[in-house]
């Protein structure tokens, strides 16, 4: 490992925004046109917190028990950030009506349009630990409304992320946990279009990258005694261990 690198990665609409903290490089920002590619630079970063589903459902109906803990924690004020993960077979689909009738056979529980829009993302992830079992190791499912919420001593943010209040409310907290040489949407402004990415994106990512900082032994996950797909995937949510 070079370096001490932790990332925080959310899906943006220019392909993967990456937040990366360093002790030599302290923090900045970079957008990936695919995961492939993010990898192949950060392979030796000791942990990338990603925001979207590792271990998928193969011919179960049952629901994964990360995303039902986690809208258990994240209580009724933020639980519908937590999106319905779809089946693996469903990541086939070439059409919203192809992809929601796989989830029905296959689980018996239909897709929202949401969930539908970021198959290929999870497609992309899926793919790169399938030929990459290292990736495995370094790549580690999370949530940015979880690692808000804990760092915010448990308590989920008041606002929907993208409005006006919600980005204050979340800026505030980031500036009091991390430090920023520049505010974020002036950062974004200069060095990102709009049509690459969206402020909620990089504060997102940027609590991911946060929570990554704390280091492996410090992580813990929703549930504790989380379970392992087909492929030997973890279903779990990670979030920093805040003492």
């Amino acid at each position: 490992m070079i370096d001490d690198l932790y990332l925080g990665v959310d899906a943006c609409s220019g392909g993967w925004i990456s937040v990366i903290h360093s002790k030599k490089q302290s923090w900045k920002a970079k957008i990936f046109k695919n995961i492939s590619a993010l990898w192949n630079e950060y392979y030796s970063a000791n942990i990338i917190l990603i925001d979207i589903p590792i271990g998928l459902r193969n011919n179960s109906g049952k629901a994964r028990l990360c995303d039902a803990a986690a809208r258990k924690y994240l209580t009724r004020t933020r639980s519908s950030s937590i999106f319905p993960t779809p089946c693996r077979k469903a990541l086939q689909a070439t059409s919203y009506d192809d992809a929601n009738k796989i989830n029905k056979q296959v689980t018996g529980k239909g897709l929202s349009k949401q969930t539908y829009n970021i198959i290929p993302k999870i497609k992309e992830i899926d793919y790169l630990l399938s030929k990459k079992p290292h990736a495995a190791d370094i790549f580690i499912e999370s949530h940015p409304e979880v690692c808000f919420t804990e760092l915010n001593h448990g308590s989920p943010m008041n606002h929907y992320k993208k409005t006006t209040r919600g980005i204050q409310e979340r800026i505030k907290l980031l500036k009091m946990i991390s430090n920023w040489n520049i505010e974020p949407i002036k950062y974004v402004e200069q060095k990102f279009t709009k049509s690459e990415l969206a402020i909620d994106d990089l504060l997102d990512a940027w609590i991911l990258a946060i929570s990554a900082s704390f280091g492996k032994k410090q992580l813990k996950f929703l549930p504790k005694n989380y379970e392992r797909d087909e492929k030997e995937l973890p279903m779990r949510i990670a979030y920093p261990n805040v003492k």
